[in-house]
């Protein structure tokens, strides 16, 4: 399988808030993963568009949403001239935002024809705060004036965009001012020095006065308790904007940088589209600007081993932890607890393959211990339990050797086993033979989400198991051969309980074999200790199939008849793929309700699969310096 790069991510640093916090090893995450481009000076095809600023602007993370900045909303609007950028900072002045080193490494970023949208005031206005007030006709004016002559010497062109309008009406509904003297110093200063200007604070006033007293809390962050599972306990934020309110603010935007020619004819395509933007924002695992902290394993780094550095990972931290892993194999059960979420393993080799990481325990291996077997479950070479798990360019593997075990009763021997919900795993290969992959959950009837991205898995028998819920989205599936001509294993055992709708799901994805033709099963029902609400969930569409598929792909097991599981097929293709009364079809009224966004989506909306597309705004561009400063 030909190695699929990652998306590329640079995270700068606050150092207002971080310096003397912590020790870093590495020059952040930059350098985490292979890098596609070896000039970093290369011109890119398109222009960005970005953003600074402070909360009203900035992208917040899944675990704030339907929370949402207007420079996060921006993508929504645009057609394919331009992408965004959206490197706004919550609590960020002019001042504190240029202080820590943020402006300084935005420019660096920038390429001639670029635009840098600047909109600071909110925290301008603290006056009392000396990291970050600023006082309008002075300091205020100064700081935004580094701005505009930063991006001019980078070739770029900067906008100045005044502060929007907070949520704030009188007594008989009239919209009031609440920036005082900050907006008109941004008007002066665009006029004196030439530069464009987006008048928000207005624009954003007219519009709230529209909407009225009622109306703006539809926009604003006004959640009833329940509404949201994010905030269990309601809000009532007269100041920053659910998804709604951030895509009306961008709209305000980019009207006025295509009325005022700001920006080129035909930027923005879709400001009157009927964009639901809860299902169109993409809200990332981390903000942009949030620093992980970065561990390096592997021959003369910090750990040798990787769980050394899960190790050394705080329970409950809630900043990421990139453990970066150099080529080489590892040799060792590597466990990641669920209290130790936010944990991402990155190998650093050019392939896949590079970065190993095996162990070979079987589910009749005794352990050290003397207190029985490992059991199938306990027998995976890398166990993840800690949620908003990451792993990208590596190789998970159980190596245990069948053939030179045949007197072992039971020889499952599972690669991976995640219970992690909201975890991503990216151009990772996962080995084995029977229970390769156990995609599980902490519970009978607890969900948990898992996108597969790019990744190939192979073993034999039932080798993708368990009652999570798992995309596997442009992946290989490699069925081994058994050396059978008629029976050569099982490529699913699901066991979902009735309550959890969705189970797995291959969409785009190769399922291939050296196997014999009709020989391999697509899935069987499996209900553990003969639990009959554990009805497997299994949806094959758009896919290819090689030949070795059975043309009766499904069966039973345990005396559980595969009929009465909820098994389907859509529109494969490839010899394996047929449609027959064997091989029952997803209707067609149906296929809306069954796609990546459906099974990943749940109460939360988290929707991994917009990462790198156009409605990110958290993706460097091509050309990132190389890293952020320690």
């Amino acid at each position: 399988m030909a190695a699929i790069v990652p998306t590329r991510r640079t995270i700068l640093t606050s150092l207002a808030l971080t310096a003397g916090a912590m020790a870093l090893s590495g020059t952040g995450i930059a350098n985490a993963i292979p890098r596609t481009s070896p000039d970093p000076a290369r011109p890119r095809t398109q222009p960005v568009i970005f953003v600074v600023g402070d909360s009203t602007s900035s992208a917040y993370q899944q675990s704030e949403r339907p929370r949402a900045g207007w420079g996060q909303a921006l993508p929504l609007l645009l057609g394919p001239q331009a992408t965004v950028f959206d490197y706004a900072w919550s609590g960020a002045s002019s001042k504190s935002f240029a202080d820590a080193g943020l402006l300084d490494r935005v420019l660096a970023l920038m390429q001639p024809g670029d635009y840098l949208l600047i909109s600071f005031g909110h925290n301008d206005e603290k006056v009392a705060d000396p990291a970050r007030g600023t006082l309008p006709d002075s300091t205020y004016k100064e700081y935004l004036t580094r701005y505009v002559d930063g991006a001019r010497a980078r070739g770029g062109k900067p906008v100045l965009v005044t502060s929007v309008e907070r949520r704030r009406f009188d007594s008989f509904g009239t919209a009031q001012d609440s920036h005082g003297a900050y907006p008109q110093a941004v008007r002066d200063l665009a006029a004196s020095t030439g530069t464009p200007l987006v008048d928000l604070t207005a624009s954003s006033k007219q519009l709230w006065q529209r909407l009225g007293p009622e109306g703006t809390k539809e926009h604003f962050l006004f959640l009833a308790p329940g509404e949201h599972p994010q905030y269990p306990q309601g809000s009532e934020d007269n100041t920053h904007f659910q998804a709604a309110g951030a895509l009306a603010v961008a709209k305000l935007v980019a009207r006025e940088l295509q009325a005022k020619e700001i920006v080129p004819p035909g930027y923005f395509l879709n400001i009157d589209a009927g964009t639901d933007p809860l299902l169109g924002m993409y809200w990332p695992a981390e903000r942009p600007v949030d620093l992980p902290v970065m561990l390096d394993v592997g021959r003369g780094r910090t750990f040798a081993t990787v769980q050394a550095a899960v190790d050394s990972v705080p329970s409950n931290s809630t900043q990421r932890t990139v453990i970066r892993i150099q080529p080489g194999n590892y040799r060792e059960m590597v466990r990641v607890p669920s209290s130790k979420p936010r944990i991402s393993f990155i190998g650093q080799g050019g392939r896949p393959e590079d970065v190993v990481l095996v162990f070979n325990n079987a589910s009749g291996t005794p352990k050290p211990d003397g207190t029985g077997n490992y059991g199938t479950s306990g027998s995976a070479s890398v166990r993840i339990d800690g949620p908003d798990f990451e792993a990208r360019n590596l190789t998970i593997s159980n190596d245990f050797d069948e053939a030179a075990n045949m007197g072992m009763k039971d020889r499952q021997a599972v690669a991976l086993h995640i219970t992690a919900d909201r975890s991503v795993l990216s151009n990772v290969r996962m080995l084995g033979n029977q229970d390769t992959l156990l995609v599980n959950s902490p519970g009978t009837g607890v969900p948990a989400r898992f996108y597969f991205d790019k990744c190939y898995v192979e073993g034999d028998v039932d080798f993708i198991f368990g009652r999570g819920t798992g995309v596997f989205s442009g992946c290989e599936i490699k069925s081994l051969d058994r050396g059978s001509a008629t029976n050569n294993g099982y490529v699913t055992a699901g066991s979902q309980d009735l309550s959890i709708k969705y189970g797995y799901l291959f969409d785009q994805c190769r399922l291939v074999s050296d196997a014999a033709a009709s020989s391999v099963h697509l899935g069987r029902p499996w209900h553990p200790g003969g639990d009959p609400r554990a009805v497997a969930q299994v949806l094959i569409r758009d896919s290819w199939l090689g030949a070795h598929v059975s043309g009766t792909p499904w069966t039973d097991m345990s005396g559980f008849s595969w009929r009465e599981a909820r098994f389907h097929e859509l529109t494969n293709r490839g010899p394996g793929a047929q449609v027959t009364a064997d091989r029952p079809q997803l209707p067609a009224a149906e296929a809306d309700n069954y796609t990546v966004r459906a099974y990943l989506q749940g109460t939360d909306g988290w929707a991994p699969q917009l990462a790198g597309t156009a409605a990110d705004t958290t993706t460097a561009p091509t050309g990132v310096p190389s890293g952020a400063p320690a």
